[in-house]
């Protein structure tokens, strides 16, 4: 990465700051990205990868309170920006293990046969 990528990123994500800072703007954003999920999931298209775990979290909360759940969740991320990267590669490996749908076990399935135990 270069410096010029780093002071974009930088840049960015101080934007993004202030702009969640602002209550209508941080709410106008909660209400986009909820419609965005919305109207993906009945075309059936796929959702990019950070907003399919939010749609998996969501569809667990009655849609009276998505908004309100969204909007705490979001504040919270924002309380911890500086999260230790033993903390990130925790949170990490939890949302891995978590994921039946997407990850498989190796090995044989149960009763695939296979060689019988050593007699002792």
């Amino acid at each position: 990465m270069t410096r010029g990528d780093r002071r974009k990123r930088r840049v960015r994500a101080a934007l993004g700051r202030r702009f969640m800072a602002v209550g209508v703007l941080r709410r106008w954003y909660i209400r986009r990205t909820l419609r965005f999920i919305d109207r993906s999931k009945a075309k059936g298209r796929r959702l990019p990868e950070g907003f399919a775990e939010t749609a998996r979290q969501l569809s667990r909360v009655p849609k009276q309170r998505r908004e309100k759940v969204l909007e705490d969740a979001i504040l919270a991320n924002q309380d911890i920006p500086n999260m230790g990267r033993e903390l990130r590669r925790a949170a990490s490996r939890q949302r891995l293990s978590t994921r039946s749908d997407t990850r498989y076990r190796q090995g044989r399935p149960p009763g695939a046969g296979g060689r019988p135990p050593r007699a002792r």
